[in-house]
Order: structure tokens, then C-alpha cells, then sequence
């Protein structure tokens, strides 16, 4: 009998056993982590994050949460899962395995809740699978506080300077202040403490150089609110130091076009085209030193309406205050379109040909003579030149006396009235054209006579009176000589 219930018992475990094999198999283990930032404000956003240990194809679990918190979000963190919620019970799924961070979800902190409250989240029966079998990760659970907001206070209690007075006296909500150092104080020693030990200081520019400075102490509250105190600080000159006196530029420009001759520092005068629609140009120009004064007569300039021309001047004013600088920029209007457009060639300067210069030999090879120096033969030339013009003048004039005396010889030419000197070169004749002569009637052959009767004697004209050359001429004399015409003119040449 006691055999036969050994044989029962061992007959029901292998039973169970079996079952247990043909059931789908779900095992219990840890892992399974949820997490995000624990310390909140009313009214933050927290992402909680839901992370398994191995890889998985899908999950599923229960959310639980404290009542100051409210559900706003969720997804999957897989890429190609899809997630699924129905009263708080979640499932996500897909076709790639992954581990890590499969879920998220945002929680939104109640405004109403107050500095110390605990918050909580809890993932439970959380379930996972590999695509074989199903295993239960238990629970992921988190946990965070309300606490205080940080502070915002970004004041100073105090601030001051050990080698330097501040003006006005310090005061937490004054923000600005002035200060005067001699030369010798090349750095600002400030002292200061905050109104708040969680805030934050830094400082800047208090390194002093010669003139004005600008020293900031900017206090950076714990919630990130920031609050700056300024200090203009003088610095003043070295007693030994003498004002510069450059006042040049180091550019000049116009908007929109260019100056011709290009900019340098040297040059001072400068033309600048522009279109004839132009109405106003902007000019910018900087100073050489650093130190300079300043730069007047930049920004907007109108042109003149009426004039082509517009001058400006732009002045530089040195260290020193009295030495200046000008350059003067003449702006000129293009003229108005008509309608023609005007063509212009351009020729590429690479497709000019080189002239290559002019080379003189230093000697010539001449027959007969053989190599002669070039200064010799120039000068041989030009001697033969001068004794060629000098006979071809010589000739020249004796052709002409030649041909006058041939001219009086052969025609007698009828006395002509004188002429004064003084009509000569006091008065220029004017040339007219020639009018035409009426054409002479031709006169009857005389036949010679044994017996001719002697003519009778015209009576002869009363003689003119002589003139002397100081005398005035008339102006009857003064109308003959300018209306002289080119031949009379010509022949009293001749008769000179």
C-alpha cells in the first residue's frame, strides 16, 4: 500500500510537470527602471521614462500616479512600435527588437501643490516578450518632491572701490555710477557683496585705459535674473603726453559707386559719377588714429537739383582738437537719357599688340664709305638739307624780280594816284570779290595818214596836292583802299 501512494504521487508530480511544459511560460524577474527628474515646481512637466534590461518586440503595464500629477503625453521611444492606452493600461508592440527606453511619458505638476509635497509614478505588472515567451519585470516606480523655487533676488548690499570715490553713494537700486582716477590707476578695485548667496558675479572693463571707461558687475540671480550695475570710470592723461596731430582718413566710400582717383590716405581731391536719377548719396569714412576727434560731413548728402556738380567735403579732426583735414569729393550727375544709347568698344588690353620701342643703330654702312657713325650722317643731312631750302629760296626770288620787270617793261601801266604810308599801315584792306568789268567795245583800226591832224589838246587835269605823310587820309581814300580788290592788290604789291 505504501508503495502504491509512492507510485500516485510520483504518477501527479510528472503530471503537473507536463502541464507545466504545454502552458505558455511567464517568469518573474527585476529590471524593469522608471525615471525622471525628481525635484519640481507647481506647475512643472516631468518625463518619466520606462526602460527594459534585454530586448524586446513588445510590453505591456499598468499606470498608477499620485493625484497632483495629470497624464498630458505619451509614446513610444522605438522607432516603428506602436503603443496603445485604455484606462491607464498600456501596451506597445512592433516588428524590431529593443531594449532601453521603450516608453515615455509626460506628467504635468498641479499648480495648486506646495513646497514638500511628494509626487509618484508607477508602472506595475509590467510584462515583456521576445517573440518565444513572456516574462514579468513587476514594477518600475518613481518619486520626486515640490520644493522651493529659486531665488530671484539679483541685488548687491554693497559695492565700492578702494583706489576711486563711486558717485552717487552706493544703493542696491542704483545701477549707475560715475568715477574720475588719475593716470597712475591702470586698474579699478571694486569690493562688493551679494544681497543673495545662491546669485552669481562676474565683472568686466575694469582694466583703465587713458579717457573713458565703461566697468560692468553683473549679478545673475539663482532662477536666472540678472541685474547690472555700471561704472563710467576717467581715466586721465599722462601730464608728459602730447595730442597726436594726424587727422587723416583711412577711407572714404561712396554708396553705390566709385572714387576716382582710388582712395589714399594723401590724396585729398576725388571725383565720383553717378546716375542722373540720383538724387542722394550716402558717404562713409573712417579716421587714420584711433585717437582722432572725430569724422564730419559723412551720411546722407542730397545732390543739387540744378546742377550737375555737387561738392562735398568730408573733414578729419585730429587727437589734438585743432589740426583738420579735408578731402573734397566732386559728385557728378550723368546726363539725361534721350533715348540714344551710346556705344562703347571694349578693347581687351591682352589683344593690343606690344610696339616694340624704337631702336636707333649706332652706325650706318653706306656705300663708298662704308660703317659711319649715325650722329655723323644726321648731321651731314641736315647741313644738306639748310644749303637746299637756302638755294631753292634764292631761286625763288629771283624768279619774282625777274617777272616784275619783264611785267613793267613790256606794259607801260598808267600813272597811278599815291599812296599814302599812312593809309598803308594804318588802315587793313578789306578783300571783296572782283566785280565783273563790262566787256570793251573794240576800237576802229586807225589807218596810217600822210597828214594827220594834230589832236587837240585836252586840258590837263588839276594837279591833286600832295599829302604828307602825316596828314589824315579821307574817306574817300579810306573806302578805295577797302574796297580793293585781290588782283589791285596783287599788282600795288608788285609795284612796291
Amino acid at each position: 500500500m505504501k508503495n502504491r501512494f509512492l507510485r500516485t504521487a510520483a504518477s501527479a508530480v510528472l503530471t503537473v510537470l507536463l502541464v507545466l511544459t504545454l502552458l505558455p511560460q511567464r517568469a518573474q524577474a527585476a529590471g524593469a527602471t522608471l525615471t525622471g527628474t525628481s525635484a519640481l515646481l507647481p506647475g512643472d512637466t516631468v518625463t518619466l521614462t520606462l526602460s527594459v534590461p534585454s530586448k524586446v518586440y513588445g510590453l505591456s503595464a499598468d499606470l498608477s500616479y499620485s493625484s497632483n500629477l495629470s497624464l498630458s503625453n505619451y509614446n513610444c521611444s522605438v522607432s516603428g512600435w506602436s503603443i496603445v492606452m485604455n484606462n491607464n493600461k498600456f501596451s506597445a508592440y512592433g516588428t524590431s527588437s529593443s531594449s532601453g527606453g521603450v516608453v515615455t511619458i509626460k506628467m504635468k505638476v498641479s499648480s495648486s501643490a506646495k513646497e514638500g509635497d511628494a509626487l509618484s509614478a508607477a508602472f506595475s505588472n509590467v510584462v515583456v516578450s521576445d517573440g518565444n515567451s513572456d516574462t514579468d519585470l513587476g514594477s518600475a516606480s518613481w518619486s520626486g518632491k515640490i520644493t522651493a523655487a529659486p531665488s530671484g533676488n539679483c541685488d548687491l548690499s554693497s559695492l565700492s572701490c578702494s583706489n576711486a570715490t563711486l558717485s552717487p553713494s552706493f544703493s542696491a537700486k542704483t545701477t549707475y555710477y560715475t568715477c574720475t582716477v588719475p593716470f597712475a590707476v591702470e586698474k579699478l578695485d571694486l569690493n562688493y557683496k551679494k544681497a543673495d548667496n545662491t546669485s552669481s558675479v562676474s565683472v568686466s572693463g575694469n582694466e583703465l585705459a587713458v579717457g573713458a571707461n565703461t566697468v560692468t558687475v553683473k549679478v545673475t540671480a539663482a532662477n536666472g535674473t540678472t541685474k547690472t550695475y555700471t561704472i563710467d570710470v576717467t581715466r586721465q592723461q599722462d601730464p608728459n603726453y602730447k595730442a597726436s596731430t594726424d587727422a587723416a582718413l583711412s577711407t572714404l566710400t561712396i554708396e553705390g559707386t566709385t572714387l576716382s582717383p582710388t582712395f589714399t590716405p594723401t590724396v585729398t581731391d576725388y571725383i565720383a559719377y553717378v546716375p542722373f536719377e540720383t538724387r542722394q548719396v550716402t558717404i562713409a569714412a573712417a579716421a587714420k588714429d584711433e585717437k582722432a576727434q572725430g569724422v564730419t560731413g559723412t551720411g546722407a548728402v542730397q545732390l543739387s537739383a540744378t546742377e550737375s556738380e555737387t561738392v562735398v567735403t568730408v573733414t578729419g579732426t585730429a587727437e589734438d582738437g585743432k589740426t583738420k583735414q579735408a578731402y573734397t569729393i566732386h559728385v557728378l550727375r550723368m546726363p539725361a537719357y534721350t533715348g540714344i544709347v551710346p556705344t562703347v568698344e571694349v578693347i581687351d588690353p591682352a589683344t593690343i599688340p606690344a610696339v616694340a620701342p624704337l631702336e636707333i643703330p649706332g652706325t650706318l654702312t653706306l656705300p663708298l664709305l662704308g660703317e659711319v657713325r649715325t650722329l655723323y650722317v644726321a648731321i651731314a643731312v641736315a647741313v644738306l638739307l639748310v644749303i637746299v631750302l637756302f638755294l631753292l629760296g634764292f631761286l625763288i626770288g629771283r624768279g619774282h624780280a625777274g617777272s616784275a620787270n619783264d611785267y613793267e617793261d613790256d606794259e607801260p601801266q598808267e600813272p597811278q594816284p599815291p599812296v599814302l604810308e599812312k593809309h598803308r599801315t594804318a588802315s587793313v584792306p578789306r578783300l571783296v570779290p572782283r566785280q565783273e568789268e563790262p566787256a570793251e567795245e573794240p576800237q576802229p583800226v586807225r589807218q596810217p595818214a600822210a597828214v594827220t591832224a594834230a589832236p587837240a589838246e585836252e586840258p590837263a587835269p588839276a594837279p591833286k596836292a600832295e599829302r604828307s605823310a602825316t596828314d589824315e587820309p579821307s574817306q574817300s581814300d579810306e573806302d578805295e583802299v577797302r574796297t580793293m580788290s585781290l588782283d589791285d592788290l596783287l599788282d600795288d604789291i608788285h609795284k612796291m
